[in-house]
């Protein structure tokens, strides 16, 4: 469970993510990877910061247990992001449906779209919310 309240984010260039490779590691190649595969840094950030909260547990969660702990998990991770950029805006984001619950962020970009479209209610498969801290 520790990991899923203390993933190994990482800070590369002006991106978080969460990766066991170190920064150095991964810096070499983030501009080709985020215009080739991403199309921008808040795709890149979104993608490579998806956390199922089920898998984190042997045995099934019901959706309302598993939307708490995506909730405090996700307070966790914002008081963590501020305090590894405090300058930044973060989009926390969190889906479920009936079979799983997901998180992720990314930075709250003036020069790029969020993650999400922009009318929330348009997702029809499953609950859609988030935050900017």
């Amino acid at each position: 469970m520790g990991n899923l309240f203390s993933p190994s984010f990482r800070k590369v260039k002006d991106c978080i993510i969460i990766s066991k490779k170190s920064a150095d590691e991964l810096e070499p190649y983030l501009e080709s990877v985020v215009q080739e595969v991403y199309g921008d840094k808040t795709g890149y950030e979104a993608s490579n910061t998806e956390t199922r909260i089920n898998c984190f547990f042997e045995n099934e969660i019901s959706e309302i247990t598993g939307v708490k702990i995506a909730l405090v998990v996700l307070e966790v991770w914002a008081m963590r992001l501020k305090k590894m950029d405090p300058e930044s805006n973060f989009c926390l984001i969190m889906c479920s449906d009936e079979d799983h619950i997901e998180i992720r962020f990314h930075k709250a970009r003036n020069d790029e779209q969020g993650w999400l479209d922009d009318d929330i209610e348009s997702y029809k498969d499953g609950a859609v919310g988030y935050v900017i801290v």
